[in-house]
């Protein structure tokens, strides 16, 4: 139903190597009949294809891959503290005296990353 969340589930699944079974938690209208329902199925089925190649896209964007890039701020201290669970490492965190201001003063670029998710989505990227 939300094709920006739906997108983004699609290539997380591509991406990460997941090699599972690949299904949404989607139902057929309840109005429909059994040969509705494998049309939904199939329709579903394209969708999830269609989805993978935008991913793939996505990837190969180069602005896109700028915008992302312009998103990220490494910070390599908060980055050891991340990378995996630890009882010290979130005992680290908690205590880390954050700068607030500094953090929503800075600008992320979200709207524009979102703004060229979008237009890949419609087509017009």
């Amino acid at each position: 139903e939300n094709i920006k969340s739906t997108f983004f589930l699609v290539k997380l699944l591509e991406e990460s190597g997941y090699d599972g079974v690949r299904h949404f938690d989607a139902h057929a209208l309840r109005t429909e009949d059994e040969e509705g329902v494998w049309d939904f199925a199939r329709g579903c089925m394209r969708s999830y294809l269609i989805l993978k190649e935008k991913a793939a896209r996505f990837a190969a964007d180069p602005e896109i891959q700028a915008a992302i890039a312009a998103v990220k701020h490494e910070d390599a201290e908060l980055s050891a503290l991340t990378k995996s669970y630890s009882v010290d490492g979130a005992a680290k965190l908690k205590a880390h005296p954050f700068d607030r201001a500094a953090l929503g003063a800075r600008r992320t670029g979200l709207e524009r990353l979102d703004q060229l998710t979008v237009e890949l989505l419609l087509g017009a990227r």
